[in-house]
């Protein structure tokens, strides 16, 4: 459909846009047009749920828009810290976090993994220009929020939207090091997000209980094991980086953040047990469970889970 491909061109465009502008009101329309293009590019007519989670992440944006549009008017774009609030607004960061899981919910897999993963690389990017005290807020709410969000849910899409919010507080954390290693944990979260939802997308799963037609249930544990940070998988040297780059501002966060990792850990492989339990061992392993699960993603979807082994041999050695 033409009409999508030019969307498409006008998504990428509104990247180049921001990244490339140094006057405020050139980011503010590269972010608009990449509010505008996303929705139209997840629209889909006849779907209630897809409409509701459109109007909600529309009115949620154009508030935050907005607000940003006042700053510009009033010449209070140095005030950083009013600036990263309504970042961190736009993107469901720290205290904001409530309208991303829902809005997740309403989607479909692959607009889940573009709002996810695509549509946070132009808020951090600006985020990360207004390094601020505040940000120690954020990261602690967002790492809280993340964890209790995460227990006993039984839909996938909320699962990972808290996940999201969770990772999220990992990436503004690395931000206050001052260096552009955040842009890396989101690549690698982005390859590890993959490999979960090209399965999920394959077997048509929302809710943990439809887990027993998945064909691919061992490249799903796998997955969701690398996002909760088992190692040696690729969630675990993300989690691993980060720490490594805090570790100058004191123990006492050290072990803060390793006992919310253990906390998260723990949830996801008591939905993994759930996972397991619901179906024979055998099923794990048969019906193709290890042939690799889609010609376009094997890839990907195996760099999204062992990448991590590569890094840890490179550390050793």
């Amino acid at each position: 459909m033409p009409s999508m491909w030019y969307f498409m061109f006008m998504y990428l465009i509104s990247f180049i846009v921001v990244m490339s502008s140094e006057d405020w009101f050139m980011v503010w329309l590269g972010l608009e047009i990449n509010m505008m293009s996303f929705l139209i590019l997840i629209y889909k007519r006849y779907d209630i749920k897809m409409i509701e989670s459109c109007m909600k992440y529309f009115f949620i944006q154009s508030l935050g828009s907005a607000l940003m549009m006042s700053i510009l008017y009033l010449d209070w774009v140095m005030i950083g810290g009013l600036c990263l609030l309504i970042l961190s607004y736009k993107v469901g960061a720290g205290p904001f976090f409530y309208w991303f899981p829902s809005v997740c919910g309403g989607l479909d897999w692959l607009s889940c993994y573009m709002l996810m993963f695509f549509q946070k690389f132009l808020p951090l990017g600006l985020i990360y220009m207004f390094i601020h005290w505040f940000v120690w807020i954020l990261v602690l709410v967002g790492l809280l929020v993340g964890v209790l969000g995460s227990f006993n849910q039984s839909n996938i899409k909320e699962l990972l939207a808290y996940s999201s919010i969770h990772h999220l507080g990992w990436i503004m954390l690395i931000m206050m090091k001052g260096n552009l290693s955040w842009m890396l944990y989101l690549l690698m979260y982005g390859l590890v997000l993959f490999s979960i939802i090209h399965v999920l997308i394959l077997n048509n799963i929302i809710y943990f209980y439809m887990m027993y037609k998945c064909k691919n249930k061992i490249w799903f544990i796998l997955g969701m094991l690398s996002m909760a940070g088992m190692p040696p998988l690729l969630g675990f040297f993300l989690k691993w980086m980060a720490l490594m780059n805090i570790m100058n501002l004191g123990l006492m966060y050290v072990v803060m953040l390793v006992l919310v990792s253990v906390i998260m850990l723990y949830i996801y492989i008591r939905m993994i047990y759930d996972v397991i339990m619901g179906s024979s061992m055998k099923s794990l392993w048969i019906d193709k469970g290890l042939i690799l699960y889609g010609k376009e993603g094997d890839m990907l979807g195996m760099m999204g889970l062992f990448l991590g082994l590569f890094f840890m041999i490179y550390i050793v050695m």
